[in-house]
């Protein structure tokens, strides 16, 4: 199954080394869709190692739960050093008290000019963020037209916050230090791809990071990211639904078609609250927010948890 992952992701084996590692993960977020198209059409699964490998390699894709548990998987077995974490993805930087909903994979033991602890953040489940794997170092880090900053977490564990560009889908990322086992995230999983209250079961997502910026689809909304600026395109066909998804995230099947009146139906719901919500702002002052204007109006609507 690695080297079918391999092939799917376009990389011949090679030994350890920061600059393969960079070379799997940009691979990893280009080639293998972020979406919870399972959890859409009503297989959200369990979160094994053997299961988020299948996914990956039958061209599936998945989420946090999934991405970074094959993307772990596939840098043990090529004889890298990993940990996984539990990390809290927030929408807004003030959030202290998020339940767990995301699993972070941190790379040790490969030392280069750049990063001489040798730790990395491999985060491959984080949708809109990283591109490369980011050095375990504090600071601001720019990948592309994307800056993240990772500073101590200010949640009571000890840990690592890895505060997203004001462009991103959510504020940060709170990693805890301590490691963990897959089966910590089993409960988060559950909840996260059944429960009503869920933003995965509400509407269909799918995000591709690229050397140049990101691609994202939420329900029938297109939205482009990269130095020239946001471009968003409604979808207001099926046939321009399912190319989008076939041509940029690599997402073909029948089953699409059962998703497509529902994609419409939260559309149509999301518009007219963004309407709603635009006619609102114009009468209050940008004090009056938790999260700043330019984050408001760059953060692309509606957000997922991880």
């Amino acid at each position: 199954m690695i080297e079918a992952y391999l092939s799917r992701l376009g990389v011949p084996r090679r030994a350890p080394s920061a600059a393969y590692l960079r070379e799997l993960h940009r691979a990893q977020v280009t080639r293998v869709p972020y979406t919870n198209l399972e959890i859409m059409l009503g297989r959200p699964g369990t979160v094994t190692a053997d299961e988020a490998l299948r996914r990956v390699t039958g061209g599936v894709g998945g989420y946090c739960f999934h991405l970074n548990a094959a993307f772990a998987e596939l840098l043990r077995a090529l004889g890298f050093t990993i940990t996984l974490h539990r990390a809290y993805v927030v929408s807004a930087l003030d959030e202290l008290d998020a339940a767990l909903n995301h699993l972070a994979l941190l790379v040790h033991d490969l030392p280069d000019p750049a990063n001489p602890g040798g730790r990395w953040l491999a985060d491959a489940g984080l949708g809109d963020a990283l591109f490369d794997p980011l050095p375990l170092v504090d600071g601001e880090h720019v990948q592309g037209p994307f800056a993240y900053a990772l500073t101590a977490s200010p949640r009571p564990e000890a840990g690592w916050r890895l505060r997203h560009d004001p462009a991103g889908s959510f504020a940060a990322c709170d990693i805890a230090a301590a490691p963990a086992v897959l089966g910590d995230f089993a409960a988060a999983h559950a909840h996260l791809s059944t429960s009503v209250e869920s933003p995965f079961t509400r509407f269909l997502t799918a995000q591709r990071r690229t050397a140049t910026g990101v691609d994202i689809l939420r329900g029938c909304t297109l939205l482009g990211i990269d130095a020239a600026g946001r471009r968003e395109e409604q979808l207001t066909t099926r046939e321009r639904w399912r190319e989008v998804l076939a041509e940029l995230f690599a997402l073909t099947g029948d089953d699409l078609d059962e998703l497509w009146p529902g994609a419409v139906a939260a559309h149509e719901e999301w518009l007219a609250r963004r309407a709603a919500q635009e006619a609102g702002s114009s009468a209050v002052p940008e004090s009056a927010g938790h999260v700043p204007a330019a984050r408001a109006a760059a953060r692309p609507a509606p957000d997922l948890a991880s």
